[in-house]
């Protein structure tokens, strides 16, 4: 397919964040995000209840405090803002971190909501365990895990596939988020992994007989998408033998990912691989930030 492709770039985003050092990394990604899509930028803070004894305190104090410290927030916000080119609001909000962020992420018609790894923050568990299930099945919008510094645009970015309509749209949406990054359509096929650790660097598929007919899946699997004919010059194939909760991270650690694009659909390979204990060491594995978009399908509708 070569017409009727998607261009539209989000007008909205919706950053989790606590305001602490601590979230530094998917704040600088949202502001560069926002300034290259010109995009609105609304900042979500969730307050869980207090967690150590400066903020027991405070919620002891009562709404004065609160008061205070959203005031404080607010002006800090205006002056890491101050001058930025495109609107910014900050919204506070009380309860469970998921359901709060599902919450803000409707009612502000977010297309893109942003938030750091687990390791890297305090937003609860967000990546770990139940919640990331939670959010990847329920939110509309994709979901963007920002692990690295923003340094420079995403340049070199991971889409893996398994032919699946969850990976089709994981690729359109990269291309549609991303027109001038290049694309890499990375597909893990069934083989034995003896050997695997010995072959060479940039060359994962090890000259496998399949390579041919893996490739040619490949490409069908991309002229099936919606994609832009100066899209398609920038996407590159690559597969290799084995699983791909150890390949995906693999492959993005040697071949200088950016942006792994994985895609979730209630029925494929791919979100059993991405909410199941493997599909928690996908995520701990991968070093580069993580874009998971969903096919909007829930359990119920089934």
């Amino acid at each position: 397919m070569n017409e009727g492709f998607d261009t539209s770039l989000p007008r909205k985003l919706l950053l989790a964040t606590d305001l602490s050092a601590r979230c530094d990394r998917p704040l600088e990604r949202a502001k560069a995000l926002a300034a290259q899509w010109n995009a609105h930028l609304t900042l979500l803070t969730v307050r869980e209840g207090p967690q150590v004894p400066a903020e027991v305190v405070q919620w002891l104090a009562g709404a004065e405090a609160s008061t205070e410290a959203e005031f404080a927030a607010r002006r800090d916000i205006a002056r890491e803002f101050e001058g930025a080119g495109y609107p910014v609001s900050l919204q506070f909000a009380d309860g469970d971190v998921a359901d709060a962020i599902l919450a803000a992420a409707a009612r502000s018609d977010s297309e893109l909501v942003i938030a750091g790894d687990a390791r890297i923050n305090t937003l609860g568990e967000i990546f770990l365990g139940s919640t990331v299930e939670q959010l990847a099945r329920n939110l509309v919008q994709p979901l963007l895990v920002v692990r690295q510094r923003a340094r420079t645009p995403y340049a070199r970015i991971l889409v893996p596939t398994d032919f699946s309509p969850a990976s089709r749209l994981a690729l359109e949406t990269a291309a549609r988020l991303f027109p001038d990054a290049q694309l890499i359509v990375f597909h893990v096929h069934e083989a034995g992994l003896d050997g695997l650790a010995d072959q060479p660097r940039g060359s994962l598929d090890g000259g496998s007989a399949n390579t041919s007919a893996i490739r040619l899946r490949c490409q069908q699997f991309i002229d099936s998408c919606t994609l832009a004919p100066q899209v398609r010059a920038r996407i590159a194939i690559d597969s290799a033998p084995g699983t791909p909760e150890l390949l995906t991270a693999r492959y993005a650690l040697e071949h200088g990912v950016d942006l792994a694009v994985l895609g979730l659909h209630a029925q494929s390979g791919m979100l059993r691989l991405f909410m199941d204990s493997k599909g928690e060491q996908v995520l701990r594995g991968l070093d580069c930030d993580t874009l998971l978009v969903s096919t909007g399908e829930r359990d119920e509708d089934r």
